[in-house]
């Protein structure tokens, strides 16, 4: 499976598209990781940390661009952001834990997760951002 990236998930905003982008390829990157028939697990963990890491940091600097404007459903969409990083969490531990399968689903839903989210609340941001 492989993540592409759309024109129609650019909100306009040139830093959240370069991260969004930035997510895309690094949920490719575990993707790759765990399609070659050489499983090496250091390239699959660095790959699952570098993936989690960046949802972390993303979601970060979006709410504090949110804060920063005075954006009026920002706590809505932070819970949004805490709920897709528990789940993703959950998959990496249950990976972590010995559950080998679990890698193989981190990518698949936090990519689809994000074309959701970015095609309705981070467009809606953006649009917020752009009345001003």
């Amino acid at each position: 499976m492989h993540f592409d990236w759309s024109s129609d998930l650019e909100t306009g905003h040139a830093d959240i598209d370069a991260q969004h982008q930035s997510l895309f390829a690094l949920a490719n990157e575990l993707e790759d990781a765990l399609a070659g028939d050489d499983f090496d697990v250091d390239t699959v963990e660095n790959a699952i940390y570098g993936l989690t890491d960046y949802v972390v940091e993303h979601f970060a600097d979006e709410e504090a661009l949110m804060a920063e404007v005075h954006y009026p459903a920002l706590s809505a969409h932070r819970s949004l952001h805490e709920h897709l990083t528990r789940d993703t969490m959950g998959f990496a531990a249950r990976y972590f834990n010995g559950e080998r399968v679990a890698a193989s689903k981190i990518a698949p839903f936090v990519a689809g997760w994000l074309q959701e989210h970015i095609r309705g609340e981070d467009v809606r941001f953006v649009s917020f951002l752009k009345r001003d």
